[in-house]
Protein backbone atom coordinates (compact mmCIF):
# COMPACT_ATOMS: atom_id res chain seq x y z
CA UNK A 1 0.00 0.00 0.00
CA UNK A 2 1.06 3.62 -0.53
CA UNK A 3 1.29 5.39 2.80
CA UNK A 4 0.11 8.90 3.59
CA UNK A 5 3.59 10.31 3.11
CA UNK A 6 3.85 8.76 -0.35
CA UNK A 7 0.54 10.32 -1.35
CA UNK A 8 1.49 13.75 -0.07
CA UNK A 9 4.74 13.70 -2.01
CA UNK A 10 3.32 12.24 -5.23
CA UNK A 11 3.16 15.69 -6.86
CA UNK A 12 6.34 17.09 -5.35
CA UNK A 13 9.42 16.79 -7.49
CA UNK A 14 12.31 18.85 -8.76
CA UNK A 15 13.82 19.30 -12.18
CA UNK A 16 17.21 20.62 -13.14
CA UNK A 17 18.73 21.25 -16.53
CA UNK A 18 22.30 21.27 -17.70
CA UNK A 19 24.50 20.89 -20.72
CA UNK A 20 25.11 17.35 -21.88
CA UNK A 21 28.43 15.94 -23.00
CA UNK A 22 29.33 17.70 -26.24
CA UNK A 23 26.45 20.14 -25.87
CA UNK A 24 22.71 19.61 -25.82
CA UNK A 25 20.08 19.37 -23.12
CA UNK A 26 20.35 17.17 -20.03
CA UNK A 27 17.29 16.86 -17.79
CA UNK A 28 17.67 15.49 -14.28
CA UNK A 29 14.42 14.86 -12.43
CA UNK A 30 14.25 14.17 -8.71
CA UNK A 31 11.28 11.92 -8.07
CA UNK A 32 9.26 11.82 -4.83
CA UNK A 33 11.44 10.53 -2.02
CA UNK A 34 14.57 12.24 -3.41
CA UNK A 35 13.92 15.72 -2.10
CA UNK A 36 17.23 17.28 -1.12
CA UNK A 37 20.01 19.57 -2.31
CA UNK A 38 20.26 17.89 -5.70
CA UNK A 39 17.42 20.12 -6.85
CA UNK A 40 19.72 23.12 -7.06
CA UNK A 41 22.99 21.40 -7.91
CA UNK A 42 24.55 21.80 -11.33
CA UNK A 43 24.56 18.91 -13.77
CA UNK A 44 27.82 17.12 -14.38
CA UNK A 45 28.92 17.42 -18.01
CA UNK A 46 30.71 14.08 -17.90
CA UNK A 47 28.14 11.81 -16.25
CA UNK A 48 24.89 10.66 -17.79
CA UNK A 49 22.78 11.05 -14.67
CA UNK A 50 19.50 12.25 -16.15
CA UNK A 51 16.32 10.85 -17.59
CA UNK A 52 16.51 12.76 -20.85
CA UNK A 53 19.40 13.79 -23.04
CA UNK A 54 18.94 15.61 -26.31
CA UNK A 55 22.11 16.13 -28.27
CA UNK A 56 22.76 18.89 -30.77
CA UNK A 57 22.29 16.45 -33.63
CA UNK A 58 18.77 15.66 -32.42
CA UNK A 59 19.43 12.27 -30.86
CA UNK A 60 17.09 11.65 -27.90
CA UNK A 61 18.23 9.27 -25.17
CA UNK A 62 15.86 8.32 -22.35
CA UNK A 63 16.91 6.42 -19.26
CA UNK A 64 14.70 3.60 -18.00
CA UNK A 65 14.90 3.70 -14.21
CA UNK A 66 13.48 0.34 -13.08
CA UNK A 67 14.90 -3.15 -13.52
CA UNK A 68 13.53 -5.11 -16.44
CA UNK A 69 12.52 -8.68 -15.52
CA UNK A 70 10.41 -9.48 -18.54
CA UNK A 71 7.43 -7.24 -17.79
CA UNK A 72 8.30 -4.69 -20.48
CA UNK A 73 9.02 -1.85 -18.09
CA UNK A 74 12.24 -0.85 -19.83
CA UNK A 75 10.11 0.04 -22.83
CA UNK A 76 7.03 1.39 -21.04
CA UNK A 77 8.59 3.94 -18.68
CA UNK A 78 10.47 5.80 -21.45
CA UNK A 79 7.22 5.84 -23.44
CA UNK A 80 5.70 8.10 -20.77
CA UNK A 81 8.53 10.61 -21.13
CA UNK A 82 8.65 10.45 -24.92
CA UNK A 83 4.91 11.05 -25.22
CA UNK A 84 4.97 14.32 -23.31
CA UNK A 85 8.29 15.41 -24.79
CA UNK A 86 6.55 15.04 -28.16
CA UNK A 87 9.16 13.12 -30.09
CA UNK A 88 8.73 10.27 -32.53
CA UNK A 89 9.21 6.90 -30.85
CA UNK A 90 11.43 5.78 -33.72
CA UNK A 91 13.90 8.54 -32.81
CA UNK A 92 14.22 7.50 -29.15
CA UNK A 93 17.13 5.51 -27.80
CA UNK A 94 16.72 3.81 -24.41
CA UNK A 95 19.41 3.10 -21.84
CA UNK A 96 19.01 1.09 -18.65
CA UNK A 97 19.76 3.18 -15.57
CA UNK A 98 22.07 1.78 -12.93
CA UNK A 99 20.77 1.28 -9.42
CA UNK A 100 21.09 4.84 -8.13
CA UNK A 101 18.01 5.70 -6.05
CA UNK A 102 19.49 9.07 -5.09
CA UNK A 103 19.13 10.06 -8.75
CA UNK A 104 16.06 8.15 -9.90
CA UNK A 105 13.95 7.54 -6.82
CA UNK A 106 12.70 4.06 -5.96
CA UNK A 107 13.98 1.44 -8.40
CA UNK A 108 12.40 -1.98 -7.95
CA UNK A 109 10.35 -4.62 -9.72
CA UNK A 110 7.37 -6.32 -8.12
CA UNK A 111 3.76 -5.77 -7.23
CA UNK A 112 2.84 -4.30 -10.62
CA UNK A 113 3.45 -0.83 -9.19
CA UNK A 114 5.84 0.68 -11.76
CA UNK A 115 3.10 2.13 -13.94
CA UNK A 116 0.90 3.72 -11.26
CA UNK A 117 3.87 5.05 -9.27
CA UNK A 118 5.58 6.62 -12.29
CA UNK A 119 2.61 7.43 -14.54
CA UNK A 120 2.38 11.13 -13.75
CA UNK A 121 5.93 11.82 -12.54
CA UNK A 122 7.64 10.60 -15.71
CA UNK A 123 5.09 12.26 -17.95
CA UNK A 124 6.00 15.50 -16.21
CA UNK A 125 9.67 14.89 -16.99
CA UNK A 126 8.82 14.93 -20.69
CA UNK A 127 6.36 17.81 -20.40
CA UNK A 128 8.89 19.98 -18.58
CA UNK A 129 11.52 19.28 -21.22
CA UNK A 130 9.04 20.17 -23.94
CA UNK A 131 8.22 23.44 -22.18
CA UNK A 132 11.91 24.39 -22.02
CA UNK A 133 12.37 23.71 -25.72
CA UNK A 134 9.33 25.84 -26.55
CA UNK A 135 10.70 28.68 -24.41
CA UNK A 136 14.06 28.44 -26.18
CA UNK A 137 12.39 28.69 -29.58
CA UNK A 138 10.18 31.58 -28.50
CA UNK A 139 13.24 33.51 -27.33
CA UNK A 140 15.07 32.76 -30.57
CA UNK A 141 12.16 34.12 -32.61
CA UNK A 142 11.23 36.90 -30.14
CA UNK A 143 7.63 35.69 -30.08
CA UNK A 144 5.24 34.78 -27.25
CA UNK A 145 5.49 31.24 -25.91
CA UNK A 146 1.73 30.93 -26.41
CA UNK A 147 2.20 31.09 -30.18
CA UNK A 148 4.47 28.05 -30.22
CA UNK A 149 3.69 24.36 -30.22
CA UNK A 150 5.51 21.11 -30.89
CA UNK A 151 5.31 18.22 -33.32
CA UNK A 152 7.58 15.22 -33.80
CA UNK A 153 10.73 16.61 -32.24
CA UNK A 154 10.48 20.22 -33.35
CA UNK A 155 8.97 23.49 -32.14
CA UNK A 156 6.61 25.22 -34.55
CA UNK A 157 5.57 28.89 -34.62
CA UNK A 158 2.04 28.65 -35.97
CA UNK A 159 1.58 32.25 -37.26
CA UNK A 160 4.71 32.17 -39.44
CA UNK A 161 5.00 28.40 -39.86
CA UNK A 162 8.64 28.53 -38.82
CA UNK A 163 10.10 25.52 -37.07
CA UNK A 164 13.26 24.52 -35.21
CA UNK A 165 14.33 20.99 -34.37
CA UNK A 166 14.92 19.96 -30.77
CA UNK A 167 18.54 19.34 -31.70
CA UNK A 168 19.06 22.96 -32.72
CA UNK A 169 17.32 24.19 -29.56
CA UNK A 170 18.88 21.79 -27.07
CA UNK A 171 21.89 23.88 -26.01
CA UNK A 172 19.83 27.03 -25.59
CA UNK A 173 17.14 25.17 -23.66
CA UNK A 174 19.80 23.85 -21.29
CA UNK A 175 20.60 27.42 -20.19
CA UNK A 176 16.99 28.22 -19.21
CA UNK A 177 15.53 27.80 -15.72
CA UNK A 178 13.78 24.47 -15.34
CA UNK A 179 10.02 24.82 -14.84
CA UNK A 180 8.16 23.43 -11.86
CA UNK A 181 7.10 19.96 -13.04
CA UNK A 182 3.87 20.20 -11.07
CA UNK A 183 2.83 23.24 -13.10
CA UNK A 184 3.55 22.11 -16.67
CA UNK A 185 0.51 21.11 -18.74
CA UNK A 186 0.11 17.47 -19.73
CA UNK A 187 -1.34 16.16 -22.97
CA UNK A 188 -4.99 15.30 -23.31
CA UNK A 189 -5.07 11.48 -23.64
CA UNK A 190 -6.95 11.84 -26.92
CA UNK A 191 -3.76 13.27 -28.39
CA UNK A 192 -1.49 10.41 -27.32
CA UNK A 193 0.67 9.08 -30.15
CA UNK A 194 2.89 6.71 -28.12
CA UNK A 195 1.07 5.81 -24.92
CA UNK A 196 -1.60 3.20 -25.57
CA UNK A 197 0.00 2.03 -28.79
CA UNK A 198 1.72 -1.31 -29.26
CA UNK A 199 5.52 -1.10 -29.39
CA UNK A 200 7.96 -4.03 -29.48
CA UNK A 201 10.02 -4.56 -26.36
CA UNK A 202 13.29 -2.69 -26.72
CA UNK A 203 15.30 -5.79 -25.71
CA UNK A 204 13.16 -8.42 -27.43
CA UNK A 205 15.58 -9.06 -30.34
CA UNK A 206 18.44 -9.52 -27.86
CA UNK A 207 16.43 -11.83 -25.59
CA UNK A 208 15.37 -14.20 -28.37
CA UNK A 209 18.98 -14.48 -29.53
CA UNK A 210 20.28 -15.15 -26.01
CA UNK A 211 22.52 -12.09 -25.76
CA UNK A 212 21.56 -10.52 -22.41
CA UNK A 213 23.18 -11.83 -19.22
CA UNK A 214 20.57 -12.88 -16.68
CA UNK A 215 20.98 -13.54 -12.99
CA UNK A 216 20.78 -17.30 -13.55
CA UNK A 217 23.77 -17.03 -15.92
CA UNK A 218 26.12 -15.66 -13.25
CA UNK A 219 28.71 -17.99 -11.75
CA UNK A 220 31.38 -17.35 -9.14
CA UNK A 221 34.10 -19.66 -7.80
CA UNK A 222 32.76 -22.22 -5.34
CA UNK A 223 29.16 -21.22 -5.93
CA UNK A 224 26.50 -23.68 -4.75
CA UNK A 225 22.94 -24.06 -5.95
CA UNK A 226 19.96 -24.58 -3.66
CA UNK A 227 16.51 -25.91 -4.50
CA UNK A 228 13.27 -26.29 -2.57
CA UNK A 229 12.03 -29.82 -2.00
CA UNK A 230 8.28 -30.13 -1.77
CA UNK A 231 6.79 -32.62 0.66
CA UNK A 232 4.95 -35.45 -1.11
CA UNK A 233 2.15 -35.23 1.45
CA UNK A 234 0.12 -32.33 2.83
CA UNK A 235 1.49 -31.04 6.14
CA UNK A 236 4.68 -33.05 5.88
CA UNK A 237 7.81 -31.91 7.72
CA UNK A 238 11.50 -32.57 7.15
CA UNK A 239 12.88 -35.37 9.32
CA UNK A 240 16.47 -35.10 8.22
CA UNK A 241 18.61 -32.37 6.69
CA UNK A 242 20.86 -33.46 3.86
CA UNK A 243 24.26 -31.76 3.63
CA UNK A 244 26.80 -31.95 0.89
Amino acid sequence: MIGAKDKSESRRAFLRAGVAVGGGLLLDFSLPGVLHARASASSSPTTLNAFVQISNDGAVTIMSKNPEIGQGIKTMLPMLIAEELDVDWADVRIEQALSEPDKYGAQFAGGSRATPLNWEALRRVGAAGRQMLISAAAQSWSVPVSECGTASGKVVHAPTKRSLSYGRLASKAATLPAPDPAQVPLKDPKNFRIIGKSHPGIDSPLVVTGKPLFGIDVTVPGMLHAVFVKSPVFGGTAVKAKHR
